[in-house]
C-alpha cells in the first residue's frame, strides 16, 4: 500500500514539475552577470533563462523534482580559471552561488535551493587518473560513482563511496560518504588525502594539504560555502576480484527483530562484511539485509557472528550472488531496478562500532 501512494504522488510531483512554467521575467542582476563574465573571458558555456533549450536540459540534470528552482544562470567552467571568474562576478554582484556535481539534493540545493542563484555546473571536471604504485586516484569532481568504480575496478581496486551509482562525487565525498565498503575502509571523507579548490575569495589552492584546517574542513564539510573543490586525490584500495553480496528477506513486522540481533551481533561482524538495512518498497514493504562482503561466499559462512545473526533473525529468503564489485554495485542494480527507487534507501543501518582508516 506504501509503495502504491508513493508512486502516486511522485507521478503527480513529477507532473507538476515537468508542467513548472520556466519564469518570464529576468532576475535583477541577469545583465550584469552576462556583461561581466564576458569581460573576464569566461570559456565554458553559459545558459541563462532566454536559452531555453540548454537552460531546460540543466534543470532535468536534477535527480529529484520535488523541489524547483530557477538559477540566473548555468555555467559550465572548463577549468579552474573559469570557476574563478564565476565566483569573482558573483560575489561582485552579490549573486547566490552552488556548485553542483552530481545533482542528487532531494531539497533543491543543487540549484541553489531559491530562485536567481548562480548554479555552477561541475560536469567539465571529469578526469580519472590512477596511479596503482601509490594506490590513488585523482578524480575531477564532475563525475559520479558510476565511471569512478568502474575505472579502479578496472585496475583490481575499490573505492568506499555510496550506494547508489548516479551520485556526484561532489558532495557524496565531501559531505561524508557512506557504502558498502565502509565498515573496511571507512568513509568516503576518510579518504580523500588531497585537494584542489577555488576559495570564496578566488583564490586557487593545487593542494589543499599543505593547508591542514582546510583539507580537514574538506574532509566532511566540504558544501560550507568557504569554495568549490574542482579535483579530489584519494586513496584507493587493493580489492579481491570476487566479492560476495547477500539480501536477506523479511516480513514487515521483523524490523524490531532485526536491529535487536544486530545490536546484539553486529559489532563483532568481520571488517570485511559491511551491512545495511532497507526497506524495499518496490513489492513491500519489505525488510531487506543487504551485505558486501569481501571474499567468497564460503569464506563469509565460515564466519560464526554472521551464521548467528541470520539464524536468530529468522529471515524468509536468503539469496546472494558472487562477482566483481562493479556488478554488484552498479550493473546488478541497474538491471533490477534502473533508476534507484528513493524509499529503498530510506532506512540504513551499517553493522560497525569502528572505521579502520
Amino acid at each position: 500500500m506504501i509503495s502504491y501512494l508513493y508512486n502516486i504522488f511522485l507521478f503527480i510531483v513529477t507532473i507538476y514539475a515537468s508542467q513548472f512554467p520556466l519564469p518570464v521575467n529576468k532576475c535583477s542582476e541577469e545583465d550584469s552577470l552576462r556583461n561581466c563574465l564576458d569581460q573576464y573571458q569566461f570559456k565554458g558555456p553559459v545558459y541563462f533563462r532566454d536559452n531555453f533549450s540548454a537552460y531546460n536540459i540543466d534543470i532535468e540534470f536534477e535527480f529529484s523534482w520535488l523541489y524547483i528552482y530557477f538559477p540566473i544562470a548555468f555555467v559550465h567552467p572548463l577549468d579552474e580559471f573559469d570557476v574563478q571568474i564565476a565566483i569573482q562576478c558573483a560575489a561582485e554582484l552579490n549573486i547566490p552561488t552552488v556548485a553542483r556535481s552530481g545533482g542528487h539534493s532531494d531539497e533543491g540545493y543543487s540549484l541553489g535551493g531559491q530562485d536567481c542563484s548562480l548554479v555552477i555546473s561541475l560536469v567539465n571536471f571529469n578526469n580519472i587518473t590512477i596511479d596503482t604504485i601509490s594506490q590513488t586516484a585523482v578524480i575531477g569532481t564532475g563525475i559520479s560513482l558510476k565511471p569512478l568504480y568502474y575505472k579502479v575496478q578496472e585496475y583490481g581496486f575499490g573505492f568506499p563511496g555510496g550506494t547508489c551509482p548516479s551520485v556526484g562525487v561532489g558532495g557524496l565525498m565531501m559531505g561524508g560518504g557512506m557504502g558498502f565498503l565502509s565498515h573496511r575502509y571507512g568513509m568516503s571523507a576518510d579518504n580523500i588525502l588531497d585537494a584542489q579548490i577555488v576559495l570564496a575569495n578566488g583564490t586557487v589552492v593545487y593542494n589543499a594539504n599543505k593547508y591542514p584546517e582546510l583539507l580537514w574542513a574538506i574532509r566532511g564539510a566540504g558544501n560550507a560555502g568557504y569554495g568549490i573543490v574542482t579535483a579530489l586525490t584519494l586513496r584507493i584500495h587493493p580489492i579481491p576480484k570476487i566479492l560476495t553480496r547477500f539480501k536477506i528477506e523479511y516480513d514487515f513486522d521483523q524490523i524490531p527483530l532485526i536491529f535487536s540481533v544486530l545490536d546484539q551481533l553486529g559489532p563483532n561482524f568481520h571488517h570485511n562484511l559491511t551491512t545495511y538495512v532497507l526497506i524495499n518498497s518496490d513489492n513491500g514493504p519489505i525488510p531487506i539485509v543487504d551485505c558486501i562482503f569481501l571474499g567468497s561466499a564460503d569464506e563469509l559462512r565460515h564466519h560464526v557472528d554472521f551464521q548467528e545473526f541470520i539464524k536468530l533473525s529468522k529471515p524468509k529468503n536468503v539469496t546472494y550472488i558472487e562477482n566483481n564489485l562493479y556488478h554488484l554495485t552498479v550493473t546488478d542494480l541497474e538491471s533490477t531496478t534502473g533508476k534507484p527507487n528513493v524509499l529503498n534507501y530510506v532506512l540504513e543501518f551499517e553493522s560497525r562500532q569502528h572505521l579502520n582508516v
